[in-house]
């Protein structure tokens, strides 16, 4: 076994040891591909080897949504818990651990800005922050492949995961690619999709060495309208009393305490898919429950106060203009 070979199953173990469930290491050549705007070099010019890490989502949070029973879950342990808390923790222990070997090192967290100043040197491809997609770090460090949707897919956990990374000038030995089939094409994420923001067709491609990796067209502007819950029919939490503009109670809580609002949950891309692949043996682990085993929960909007008020429907229109 190599220096190199050592190093990297050290740092492999050390990565479980402080938490992490998925360890899997890219060399930088694999994204010779990729946009300059997204390529680990535009957060750090020096990164040799991108290391990236996966952290289960709670299935129990997801459950409970399913169920249509609690919320909070979701929002504090699969978002919030695991952004702000568990992977900074994890992250900047290996960045120490290679740091204090020597080798230069950064975290990339889950992104929220980019892009966001002036360029500040001319062969940089943005201005600060630079961005990367984690879905497709993932991809190129051998954790598995893109799924329909576009989520990573894993055989261990399916879409069930976060993935943060940390880029690095250690010459580590790369995972070999992932280059078996999780997602069979069902379908279930583009018509259980209540955004209708997922493609019917896998038109983008993505290639990393000799594997193409494809995934449908996804609509974020779609998604990031009803994922928060920002319409009645999309949440339980409206009352109707809402002042136009303004957020229900409980999603307002949510945002203040944790910084986070999820609503959706992922009905297609994440909780359909997981429902899936358990049942039909596609990844790892196993249950005694399925994620899904009742007719699935539709929210009845309700009526807006002020647009009753102001003579409006539901829709915006006066009354007049609603008729036939």
């Amino acid at each position: 076994m190599s220096a190199a070979q050592t190093f990297t199953q050290e740092l492999k173990e050390f990565a479980i040891r402080h938490g992490a469930s998925l360890v899997g290491i890219g060399n930088i050549e694999r994204f010779d591909n990729a946009p300059p705007s997204v390529h680990p070099r535009s957060i750090l010019p020096v990164t040799r080897s991108i290391i990236a890490l996966g952290l289960p989502q709670s299935r129990g949070a997801l459950m409970a949504i399913e169920e249509g029973t609690y919320w909070q879950a979701y929002n504090v342990d699969n978002y919030w818990y695991l952004n702000d808390v568990e992977a900074p923790r994890l992250l900047r222990q290996i960045v120490m651990y290679l740091e204090e070997r020597g080798h230069t090192a950064i975290s990339v967290h889950n992104p929220f800005s980019h892009a966001m100043g002036q360029k500040l040197r001319l062969e940089h491809a943005t201005g600060p922050d630079g961005i990367v997609s984690l879905r497709m770090i993932g991809v190129a460090c051998g954790l598995g492949e893109l799924g329909h949707h576009k989520l990573l897919l894993t055989p261990e956990y399916g879409p069930r995961q976060r993935v943060f990374a940390v880029f690095t000038d250690a010459q580590l030995d790369p995972t070999p690619l992932f280059r078996g089939k999780i997602c069979d094409g069902c379908k279930l994420c583009v018509r259980e999709c209540e955004a209708c923001a997922i493609g019917s067709e896998r038109s983008v491609a993505l290639q990393v060495e000799d594997v193409t990796y494809r995934h449908a067209t996804l609509d974020t502007k779609a998604c990031g309208f009803v994922h928060p819950g920002n319409a009645p029919e999309y949440s339980p939490f409206w009352t109707g009393n809402e002042k136009p503009g303004e957020r229900p109670g409980y999603h307002q809580g949510m945002l203040n305490r944790f910084h986070t609002l999820g609503i959706c949950a992922g009905r297609g891309c994440l909780r359909s898919c997981l429902d899936h692949l358990e049942k039909t043996k596609r990844i790892k682990t196993e249950f005694n429950t399925p994620l899904i085993s009742k007719p699935r929960w539709k929210v009845t909007p309700v009526k807006m106060k002020y647009q009753e008020d102001s003579g409006l429907n539901t829709a915006g229109e006066s009354a007049a203009d609603g008729k036939s």
